[in-house]
């Protein structure tokens, strides 16, 4: 085994700033010591027009449709389907 002549000092991480323009969904920021347990998601979600990004952008006259006939999107673990739960 390796002998330092000193300990090691712990890694340091600095930023001059952290911007968060969004959170969504199983998003997190944590700072200092810390631990996530049983930390965990499922969702969906249904667009019928997408996303429109920029400036000065119009949309008229639209229609839109979403056909969703599935009951179920997406295997279920841990108990999480819940029959009536909306």
């Amino acid at each position: 085994m390796l002998k330092l002549p000193y300990p090691l000092e712990p890694p340091l991480i600095e930023f001059d700033s952290i911007h968060v323009n969004s959170i969504a969904d199983a998003s997190g920021i944590f700072i200092g010591t810390n631990t996530q347990v049983n930390w965990f998601t499922s969702g969906k979600a249904n667009n019928g027009l997408g996303e429109i990004n920029g400036d000065h952008n119009y949309v008229l006259y639209n229609i839109n449709t979403v056909y969703d006939n599935d009951i179920i999107d997406a295997p279920y673990t841990k108990g999480d389907l819940i029959i009536g739960r909306i």
